[in-house]
């Protein structure tokens, strides 16, 4: 008798809890959890630390709760070596311009004395060529005929010059009862004498020339003319060569600028790697945390300053079904329990959980595994907004 009333209360509850569950049009507890969303709202987070440098500590101005302006200097190492390469690194860039300049002087220089000494040789060259023209063709008519006159003149010059000489001979004995006149006599002579030689030699020297014109030139001359014009040409060729050690010495300028270019970008990474020397804060915010202390030594990248950004978030976790109605940039409203109205979130990024968020879920439907995706969403900071609060949303009134 007390299993039946047993089995009948059983049955009951069963009828009455599924009627229940049928009344309440799917209000129960887990439905409910999966259409209202809630989250803490976090301050967005920053480790700062030194970008491509370490040392030590030789400035510390960031506190805990301090409040920062982006660009606010937090810490400082010590920037010797540093100075020390810059320094170096300087005076490598002004020596090499100064080796630039040099050089480009030395070119300016050589180019003007080798086009001096090219304009020479090439004139040189000119001259043995027409030489070489002229012995080679010979004595034109009307230098002969000139040289024919020369040679009259200075038979007619050495004649006169004889018969004056003659002249003064014969009247030798007028002079030889006075001393005086007779020293003045042999003067006069003497000078006669010596004038015919001059004008002898002269005549010579003129019948001379107008027989190798006359003649022609020997061989012995035409070779030297030759020789001559071969000269002038290998001292042209000469001085052409030299434009190429001036071209190397161009090719040497501009290795300078290869290493000056080189050197700049030295310089300019050392100023950079000074710079970083010096760690600023990122972002307008707040002194979370201050890792080492003054005087103390830290390495690249490693976390020194935690700060606290300006920027608010909370993260949602929702399922495969709820994923679609959030997209990156949409909004969200969202409410939370301090402020009366409603604020507007923007969605960051949505991505999938970790599979221990997944949701295992048993329904009257049966037994089904729910992948679960994180959404973060950013919302504007007020001085009502404060880090700790709890985020609200409504799932089903974001539109899909």
């Amino acid at each position: 008798m007390k299993k039946q009333v047993v089995a009948i209360v059983v049955l009951a509850l069963a009828l009455s809890g599924g009627g229940w569950m049928l009344a309440a049009d799917g209000k129960d507890a887990v439905t409910l959890a999966s259409a209202r969303k809630a989250s803490i709202l976090t301050a967005e987070q920053v480790n700062v630390s030194f970008q491509g440098v370490g040392g030590k500590i030789v400035t510390l101005t960031a506190m805990e709760e301090q409040a920062v302006k982006k660009g606010d200097v937090l810490m400082a190492l010590d920037p010797t070596d540093v100075d020390l390469q810059l320094k170096k690194a300087q005076a490598d860039v002004e020596l090499t311009t100064l080796k630039i300049g040099q050089a480009e002087d030395g070119i300016a220089v050589a180019e003007s004395k080798l086009g001096n000494a090219v304009k020479q040789a090439q004139l040189g060259l000119s001259q043995a060529r027409t030489q070489q023209a002229q012995v080679a063709e010979g004595a034109r008519a009307e230098d002969i005929e000139r040289q024919k006159l020369a040679v009259e003149a200075a038979e007619e010059s050495y004649s006169h010059a004889m018969k004056m000489y003659n002249q003064l001979r014969n009247i030798q004995d007028t002079y030889e009862g006075n001393a005086y006149s007779y020293k003045d006599y042999r003067d006069a002579v003497e000078n006669a004498r010596s004038q015919v030689a001059t004008l002898e030699n002269a005549r010579n020297q003129q019948q001379a020339a107008l027989n190798k014109m006359l003649n022609g030139a020997t061989d012995k001359e035409r070779q030297q003319a030759t020789l001559q014009t071969d000269k002038a040409q290998a001292v042209l060729e000469q001085q052409q060569l030299a434009e190429g050690d001036i071209n190397n010495q161009r090719i040497g300028i501009d290795a300078l600028h290869k290493q000056l270019e080189q050197q700049r970008i030295v310089l300019e990474s050392l100023n950079v790697q000074k710079e970083r020397m010096t760690l600023r804060a990122p972002a307008d915010g707040k002194v979370v945390k201050v890792v080492p202390k003054l005087g103390e030594n830290v390495g690249s990248g490693t976390p020194v300053v935690l700060l606290e950004t300006g920027k608010l978030y909370f993260d949602l976790y929702v399922d495969e079904r709820q994923v679609g109605k959030f997209q990156p940039d949409s909004a969200v409203p969202t409410r939370f329990a301090a402020l009366p109205d409603q604020v507007e979130g923007k969605v960051r990024f949505v991505t999938a959980a970790p599979q221990f968020a997944a949701l295992r879920m048993s329904r009257e439907k049966g037994t089904a595994d729910l992948n679960t995706f994180q959404i973060r969403i950013y919302v504007e900071r007020t001085d009502k907004l404060l880090p700790g609060m709890t985020a609200e949303v409504q799932v089903d009134e974001i539109p899909s």
